[in-house]
């Protein structure tokens, strides 16, 4: 049986609302925990994303000071 990526994280994501506060809580802390990476990762993607479709881009001396707060 092939599965839909999308589907089935909305089907987790459904599940996870139907939890306890202080669950949904402590699986955040979890996953901010155990992925912290990850969720950097994707979090920058998803605002990158959205910029390019909203065509908000940095200027150049945006640019460049982002590039300079990066670590070498």
């Amino acid at each position: 049986m092939q599965t839909n990526p999308t589907e089935t994280a909305q089907h987790f994501y459904a599940l996870y609302e139907t939890l306890p506060t202080d669950t949904q809580q402590a699986f955040l802390t979890e996953l901010l925990q155990k992925q912290p990476k990850q969720l950097e990762d994707l979090a920058f993607y998803l605002a990158c994303k959205a910029a390019k479709d909203e065509n908000e881009f940095l200027s150049e001396a945006e640019t460049q000071a982002f590039i300079n707060s990066l670590p070498q």
